[in-house]
């Protein structure tokens, strides 16, 4: 009776290390490593778009910079010497549309920034651009269309509060911005999206005999891209 439960302990014991063994080779699953958190947007086109108003925000409208936009304008920039705004003509101290600055070489600027990117409103006025994507939308529906605004301000400004001030300058235009072509004649309806790029390059100019200073040239894109609906 004695050898019978002498045994069946030593059975049990047998089981149990088995069991013990087992446990020991059972894989475990890690725990799933967490995605790491998106990096966030970054670049002049954002920074001028985190002052706009959700209105101007839309779901087809995209704030990226362009690599090919901010080579046109460093190349159109090439256009002015050191000694353009000589003659007491002062740097402005808030963003001013590029076309109504009173230096000598900007026209040529446009020019080459407008040429070397096909740019819809040759003189980069706001009003043919405002009319053109929002008056007229019907307006070249079927192809993509690029315009364009150039600005230029004191170099010792901050750039994010110039950004600031174009944010102000075009919001409402943004705001505007159909995503469909439809009127009375139309015959094929697109919707659009939008790509809104900002660039921003420094050109060192003489303003007058005594300072040495900069400028900063601020240009926004406005890329449509029709799809057909």
């Amino acid at each position: 009776m004695k050898l019978k439960k002498i045994a069946s302990l030593m059975l049990a014991g047998v089981m149990a290390v088995s069991m013990l063994a087992g446990c020991s080779t059972t894989s475990v699953d890690p725990e799933p490593t967490p995605n790491p958190d998106p990096t966030p947007a970054t670049g002049y086109s954002v920074e001028m778009a985190s002052n706009l108003s959700d209105a101007a925000k839309k779901d087809y409208i995209a704030f990226e910079d362009n690599a090919d936009d901010l080579t046109a304008l460093e190349d159109a920039l090439g256009n002015m010497s050191w000694t353009t705004t000589a003659g007491n003509t002062a740097l402005p101290k808030v963003v001013t549309p590029v076309n109504g600055w009173n230096a000598v070489d900007t026209a040529v600027v446009v020019d080459d920034f407008v040429t070397a990117l096909d740019i819809e409103n040759k003189a980069l006025t706001y009003g043919t651009m405002r009319n053109e994507l929002v008056s007229f939308k019907d307006l070249n529906a079927a192809e993509t269309v690029k315009y364009g605004l150039m600005y230029v301000i004191d170099g010792t400004v901050d750039v994010n509060k110039a950004l600031k001030q174009v944010a102000n300058g075009i919001e409402d235009l943004l705001e505007q911005l159909p995503n469909v072509n439809v009127s009375n004649t139309v015959t094929t309806r697109y919707t659009y999206d939008y790509t809104v790029s900002v660039s921003v390059a420094n050109k060192a100019l003489d303003v007058i005999d005594w300072y040495n200073g900069s400028a900063n040239f601020i240009a926004v894109t406005v890329t449509r891209v029709p799809t057909a609906a």
